[in-house]
């Protein structure tokens, strides 16, 4: 480990510890009904027996009684690990959320410096972080930072898998630890890294990479059912997927509620992303005048077609939520960034100039946020409600 390297792991253990005991201290309820869901199921878990982790039940939460069986229960774990360890029951979901966060934030970084410059990690760090769905999901105990943590890290895996098996292994481990963190979406992960594959990539080695990764996971899933198997004597895979298809594909297929749900999503892209999207529309004015190759560059053009995809995969079902689209966001500021620094080199000269000053600036934000989000969290909950579902 290099003197910066140490330097950075000291001041983000000291953020990660700090803000554990902000979220201690300072009173917080939880308003979300999934990180209710997973702070008290998880808390119970922690003292069962390590074997029975695959089968946590609801135990009275929200009047539910019996197996939990809406989502894989890799979101459980870490939670009760922490409180075998002694962190507050309570706030042992917060803990881990925000250990999610930061390595989610450790994986923008890399991506986006192994696609430019140092500069470009740092804008797309700082650009994510300042944004309001960011600020909304700070303090949260649900599975969208996880997921996205499995998306980037898978991403960033997969566009260095041909220099070492480490990022092979990074690449199969993302896409494994997505399907236990959110079963179904972990098909997100899928979808870019076949994305990945046809705009920059395309070749065999990175295509027969994403197809024994999938197959490493299914034998994943099929382990995890012979243990589910053993210790309830139950299937979770047919109940999970009943209950997950019959909630998505409901609905009937109709032409109008497919351009509500694009037209809804795509509004929440446009704002939740933001001010970042906006360089997207001045890149493309900018494009017809000065700089005709700007989104010839192939891993923009991933990141928007990326985005859209994601944007089109949930406007196929009737289910709408801010969250189910969490990493087309971060997408999105990635890409407006992107553009940004190409069109504005002096932003990017500043940032390069302050990349030894920015780590401490990242987590003296990243403080304060949490202190404001606890402080706002009884008056503005959801930031601004617009369009409601």
């Amino acid at each position: 480990m290099t003197k910066d390297q140490a330097r950075l792991a000291i001041i983000f253990s000291l953020t990660y510890i700090l803000f554990c005991v902000i979220v201690s201290v300072f009173p917080y309820e939880y308003y979300d009904s999934d990180s209710s869901c997973y702070s008290s199921i998880s808390q119970k878990l922690a003292y069962q027996p390590i074997q029975k982790w695959c089968a946590p039940q609801w135990w009275g939460h929200g009047g539910n009684e019996g197996l939990f069986q809406d989502h894989p229960p890799g979101i459980l774990w870490l939670p009760a690990i922490l409180v075998r360890l002694g962190i507050k029951g309570s706030v042992a979901a917060l803990c881990a959320n925000f250990f999610y966060i930061l390595l989610s934030l450790y994986f923008v970084f890399k991506l986006a410096k192994f696609w430019g410059e140092a500069a470009f990690g740092w804008g797309a760090v700082f650009g994510f972080v300042l944004t309001p769905i960011f600020l909304q999901y700070l303090i949260r105990a649900n599975q969208e930072h996880p997921l996205n943590l499995a998306i980037v890290a898978g991403i960033y895996g997969l566009a260095r898998s041909r220099e070492s098996l480490g990022y092979k292994v990074l690449f199969i481990a993302a896409l494994i630890f997505a399907v236990f963190i959110k079963g179904m979406s972990a098909l997100i992960l899928s979808m870019l890294a076949m994305i990945y594959w046809l705009v920059v990539s395309r070749n065999r080695k990175t295509f027969s990479l994403i197809v024994f990764a999938h197959l490493i996971a299914f034998g994943a899933i099929f382990l995890f059912e012979l243990w589910y198997k053993g210790i309830t004597h139950t299937g979770f895979l047919q109940a999970y997927l009943a209950f997950q298809g019959g909630r998505s594909i409901g609905a009937v297929f109709h032409p109008g509620r497919r351009i509500y749900s694009l037209l809804w999503y795509s509004a929440r892209a446009l704002w939740f992303s933001s001010p970042w999207v906006l360089f997207l529309f001045y890149g493309i004015w900018r494009s017809k005048k000065e700089k005709p190759g700007l989104f010839k560059d192939p891993f923009l053009c991933f990141l928007l077609i990326s985005a859209l995809g994601i944007v089109l995969f949930f406007s196929l079902s009737d289910r709408k939520a801010d969250r189910y689209i969490f990493s087309a966001y971060l997408l999105l500021v990635l890409a407006g960034v992107r553009v940004l620094l190409k069109t504005k080199p002096k932003v990017a000269d500043f940032l390069a100039r302050q990349k030894k000053h920015l780590p401490v600036y990242l987590s003296l934000a990243l403080v304060i946020f949490a202190f404001l989000r606890i402080f706002f969290h009884s008056r503005l909950y959801r930031f601004i409600r617009f369009w409601p579902d």
